[in-house]
């Protein structure tokens, strides 16, 4: 798992190839980019959506083919990180939404707060729960 800012994506991943066009396709998002599923290119592709953040929220996920890189473009959110000796799965893995998802455990291993400007970047073995409400206060935001 990585969290930093965006500034320093370079410290992580190669500066050319891929990566150097993920980052400059993001750096030109703002919160009037609708939502919806935009390409990169023909093996990569970013999401763009809005949603309430919730006080209780139940969806944790962890994922096998992707690197999920999540950037809040208005609004914040808290992300729980989870151990996966602390998780039941109750949804096995989907290859077609490279997603598994878990029943949590009632406390996380880390807290994390979204906030424009951050980076969360979660690999294969980051179980990770969002949507949660920072400072008990439920609110819409935008992130990709």
């Amino acid at each position: 798992m990585i969290y930093d800012d965006i500034d320093n994506w370079e410290k992580y991943f190669n500066t050319t190839g891929i990566f150097r066009e993920v980052f400059d396709t993001l750096s030109e998002i703002s919160v009037n980019t609708p939502n919806g599923e935009y390409s990169i290119n023909d093996s990569c592709y970013y999401k763009v959506m809005s949603y309430e953040t919730k006080i209780d929220p139940t969806i944790i996920e962890s994922h096998i083919r992707e690197v999920d890189k999540q950037i809040v473009l208005e609004g914040g959110e808290g992300i729980s990180i989870y151990d996966n000796s602390e998780v039941e799965i109750i949804s096995p893995y989907d290859s077609k939404t490279d997603c598994e998802f878990y029943k949590g455990a009632k406390k996380s291993n880390l807290d994390l707060r979204l906030m424009p400007g951050k980076m969360a970047v979660f690999f294969p073995q980051d179980i990770h729960g969002c949507q949660h409400a920072l400072d008990g206060t439920t609110e819409t935001i935008k992130k990709l």
